[in-house]
């Protein structure tokens, strides 16, 4: 498969799974479950909107760019971008598994979007490494 084309689906679907995961949260709201944040109140802090804007949004912005753009400049921004999103996943997952209360499907999800993560930035690795 094409790299641009796998890059750009790896970013599309790390996207698709952050919206999946969002969804699995509110789950609980079918059996009951507060899912309330203990210090609510009543409005989304921009800290969050920010926080939320460039997971889901810039994630599906990375994947259009990706069909769009093959320039070394932008892998290497993709790279990097991968990396800290890779990082934040790997974390995510550990504070799911280990602090949390436990949720199989949300550890199922977290420990195939670190897959998809980690492929991502395999490949971003040696496309750039393959351009030099």
């Amino acid at each position: 498969m094409n790299t641009q084309v796998k890059t750009a689906f790896y970013w599309l679907l790390l996207g698709i799974c952050f919206h999946t995961h969002t969804v699995l949260h509110m789950y609980g709201l079918f059996y009951g479950v507060n899912i309330q944040l203990p210090d609510a109140t009543g409005e989304v802090s921009l800290g969050t909107q920010a926080f939320n804007t460039v997971i889901f949004t810039v994630t599906f912005l990375m994947a259009f760019l990706s069909i769009n753009l093959s320039g070394k400049g932008f892998r290497g921004f993709s790279l990097v971008w991968s990396a800290l999103f890779l990082l934040l996943n790997f974390f995510h997952l550990g504070a799911t598994v280990f602090v949390e209360a436990f949720d199989l499907s949300q550890v199922c999800l977290l420990t195939f979007v670190l897959a998809v993560n980690i492929l991502l930035t395999g490949t971003l690795w040696r496309c750039l490494k393959q351009q030099k």
